[in-house]
């Protein structure tokens, strides 16, 4: 008896194959406008232009919306009715609230890169720090800094996670961009990853937490006191 197969459906494959493009180019559209916003291209409270999204990104008005919802539910955008989309403002209470957050979720993926990570990934790991020690370009360093936490993101194997812990290191990591633009400082750079690489690639998940742990309170407090003279 011949083997049975699927019926083959006219337009179905074209079908999903367009709905599949159509989906790698709102991903390709949410991690450009994403871009813009947590480097602070677009400002805090400047409003965005559908019109202009939708030629700049190449995409209808519905993905521009879908694109835009979808960076309101990350924080990144505000919507109000009437008036328009916005950058979210950068505020000290929301410095503080991401930060109690990060601990959290920064240590618990320290912890599960030590022992899921592969040697590759440690190894990369360990090169990216040595890199960002020694560069003495602040928006290298701070490319470096999102570089170094999404490399450990992806070595915890846990997807939940990946995207929670890059949803809010992207709040974190669009106060510095905006740090840097509004203040002017020469030392920001020789940020010191090596020792929590160290410990990953050792496996010593209790050494990692804790340099993690100690990191992001003090980039944090950094913020907060930058945005305290800024009068935010």
């Amino acid at each position: 008896m011949d083997t049975l197969r699927p019926a083959y459906v006219p337009g179905k494959h074209a079908a999903k194959a367009e709905a599949g493009s159509a989906n790698l180019l709102s991903e390709s559209a949410h991690a450009a406008l994403c871009s813009r916003l947590v480097r602070c291209e677009i400002m805090p409270g400047e409003r965005l232009s559908e019109t202009e999204l939708r030629s700049s990104l190449g995409l209808g008005a519905s993905p521009v919306r879908e694109v835009i919802r979808r960076l309101e539910f990350e924080q990144l955008v505000v919507i109000f009715p009437r008036s328009g989309t916005f950058a979210t403002d950068i505020a000290l209470k929301d410095s503080r609230s991401v930060m109690e957050l990060r601990l959290q979720l920064e240590g618990l993926a320290a912890t599960l890169a030590c022992t899921r990570g592969s040697k590759a990934e440690k190894d990369d790991l360990v090169a990216l720090a040595e890199r960002q020690f020694g560069t003495t370009d602040l928006q290298e360093c701070i490319d470096l800094e999102a570089a170094f936490h999404r490399s450990l993101y992806r070595m915890t194997r846990n997807d939940y996670l990946i995207t929670t812990a890059e949803i809010h290191f992207n709040l974190a990591l669009r106060q510095w961009y905006f740090c840097s633009k509004v203040v002017q400082t020469s030392d920001w750079t020789g940020v010191d990853h090596r020792p929590l690489a160290a410990a990953i690639a050792d496996g010593d998940a209790a050494t990692a937490d804790a340099h993690i742990r100690e990191h992001v309170l003090h980039d944090s407090q950094q913020v907060v006191t930058i945005l305290t003279d800024y009068g935010l």
